[in-house]
This record gives C-alpha cells, sequence and structure tokens, in this order.
C-alpha cells in the first residue's frame, strides 16, 4: 500500500519551478495589463455616463422647448381664429354701411350724398390699414377668382366681361378670400361669363 504522507514529503512545493515562475511572471503581468484596461474602462465608463446624463438634460430640456412652441402655435392658431371671427361679425357692419352707400349713390340729389361717398372711401383705407382689401371692380373685366357674377345684363357700349355694377362689396383678409363680390357682369351676343 502507497503511503501517501511519505510521498507527498517527497516534493518540496515551496520551490517553484524556473518555468513556472515565468508563465507565473507572465500572468502577473497580463493581469496588471488587464487591471489597468479595466480601469480605464471605469473611467470611460463614468465619463460617458455624465456625458448621457448631460444629452439626457439636453434632449428633456430640447423636448419642453417644443411642447412649449407647439402650446404658443396652437394659441397663435387660436388667436387667428378669434380675429377671423371678429372680422366676419365686422363684415355685417360693412354691409349696413354699403346699404347706405349704394342707396345714396341712386339718390345722388340728397346732400349727404358727397358726405357717405368720402366716408366710404375712409372706411376702406382704414380697413386696408386692418389688412382687409374691400373686393369691388365696377368697370373692370370680371374676375371668377375675386368676383360672384350674380346679375348678367347686355350693354353694348361696353366691352363684354366687364362689372357693370357692384351689388354687394366682397372681402379679403390678409391673402384669405372671405367673400366673393356680387356683381352684374355685361354680356354681348351670348357671350359667356363663368360665376364660379
Amino acid at each position: 500500500m502507497i503511503d501517501f504522507r511519505k510521498e507527498l514529503a517527497k516534493f518540496d512545493f515551496v520551490t517553484v519551478d524556473d518555468d513556472f515562475a515565468r508563465y507565473n511572471n507572465e500572468t502577473t503581468q497580463v493581469i496588471e495589463v488587464f487591471n489597468s484596461t479595466f480601469k480605464r474602462i471605469g473611467k470611460e465608463l463614468n465619463n460617458t455616463n455624465f456625458q448621457l446624463e448631460e444629452v439626457l438634460m439636453h434632449y428633456m430640456e430640447e423636448k419642453e422647448k417644443d411642447q412649449y412652441i407647439a402650446e404658443q402655435k396652437k394659441a397663435i392658431t387660436a388667436c387667428e381664429e378669434e380675429k377671423l371671427l371678429l372680422v366676419q361679425g365686422f363684415m355685417a357692419t360693412l354691409d349696413q354701411l354699403e346699404d347706405i352707400y349704394r342707396y345714396s349713390l341712386n339718390n345722388k340729389q340728397d346732400n349727404w350724398f358727397e358726405q357717405i361717398q368720402l366716408l366710404w372711401k375712409n372706411i376702406s383705407s382704414n380697413l386696408l390699414l386692418q389688412g382687409i382689401t374691400r373686393i369691388e371692380g365696377e368697370n373692370t373685366l370680371f374676375d371668377s377668382r375675386i368676383h360672384s357674377a350674380v346679375q348678367i345684363k347686355e350693354d353694348i357700349k361696353v366691352s363684354d366681361g366687364v362689372i357693370l355694377e357692384v351689388l354687394r362689396c366682397g372681402y379679403m383678409y390678409h391673402s384669405r378670400l372671405l367673400r366673393k363680390a356680387q356683381v352684374v357682369v355685361n354680356k354681348i351676343n351670348g357671350g359667356y361669363v363663368s360665376s364660379e
């Protein structure tokens, strides 16, 4: 039978083989390089975390700015719609003034005719300052984009397609058409006038 104690006593575990010592030294160097690299990676990871937090903070700020901008755009749109409603309500008052103006045109013997005509021109100037353009067009060519032909008459002294009379003014607010002018158009010998 083998005595393990005697066999183990024969080996000197304290003395290291040269080949083993050389491998041990290389292993130590590899572990040191690995530890150094691992520490550097840790520092880079820490810096990256700080940068990532900064990027997220900027992202949140931009997101809040975008939300604020969206809210402001909604508010501007609501204000524009409110202004448009106000302008459309104002058109009803202008229609009543226009009725008085048209009546004075038909009754020129009245002393008020010149005053009302002057008032009509002044109102037009004031409307332009507010971005509201009155569409009339008497004695001009019919334009279906801004005029609506509600009556057609034939006058051989006037060119075909010319507006003979404006029955109701149209209006534009900035570049937006609110209402076409209602007009009477001259039509000679069956000429075609589009009333779109």
